[in-house]
């Protein structure tokens, strides 16, 4: 029986976290990678984030518009999941929102990158980060097939901002593509 999925609902009250998580990205080759059901990049350069002193490598990012985590019941214009892995195999997820504003010169080169207009070649990770890094923290599982749980989420509390023509271009490749919010059952934010 599943009893740990993903995404979920964030209430007002859910412990808000500033340390413990530590990202260490900068810059990655801007390579786009094979995802039937989101916008993703592939990532092959080393990229970590440390997660309460474990280090996980950046295996890829990718998108879901609208984002899949609601906070108190209400969605953002898209979700970014960075997704890692451990040397031991454990998986970790760290989601950042993304509402309507100012645009954003990362999400500029990934919707270059899809239109295959001239995108630079590296993508700047730090770009698609809030400068407030707060968090609330959860076990969960991965959001799409095969759902495998035991994920360690990190979800950052700040959103980003992307564009109107940002958004309206990644929409235009997967809208819709949120998996709907799970219940948490006997679970509590860490």
């Amino acid at each position: 029986m599943t009893e740990r999925q993903s995404p979920v609902d964030i209430p007002p009250d859910a412990p808000i976290h500033r340390a413990g998580l530590e990202l260490r990205y900068g810059s990655i080759p801007l390579v786009l990678g094979h995802n039937p059901s989101a916008v993703q990049i592939d990532n092959t350069a080393a990229a970590a984030a440390i997660i309460d002193g474990h280090a996980y490598g950046l295996v890829q990012l990718h998108m879901h518009c609208p984002s899949e985590h609601t906070f108190s019941g209400t969605h953002a214009a898209m979700g970014l999941h960075l997704v890692h892995q451990s040397a031991e195999g454990a998986l970790a997820v760290v989601a950042v929102t993304f509402v309507e504003g100012p645009a954003n010169r990362a999400i500029g080169s990934i919707v270059d990158a899809l239109a295959g207009e001239d995108a630079p070649e590296s993508l700047d990770l730090d770009g698609l980060l809030p400068v407030d890094r707060a968090y609330v923290a959860y076990e969960g599982s991965l959001t799409t097939p095969p759902y495998s749980e035991g994920v360690a989420w990190r979800v950052l509390v700040r959103a980003n901002t992307l564009s109107a023509d940002q958004l309206a271009a990644l929409t235009a490749v997967h809208d819709g593509n949120a998996r709907p919010v799970q219940p948490m059952n006997e679970r509590s934010f860490l």
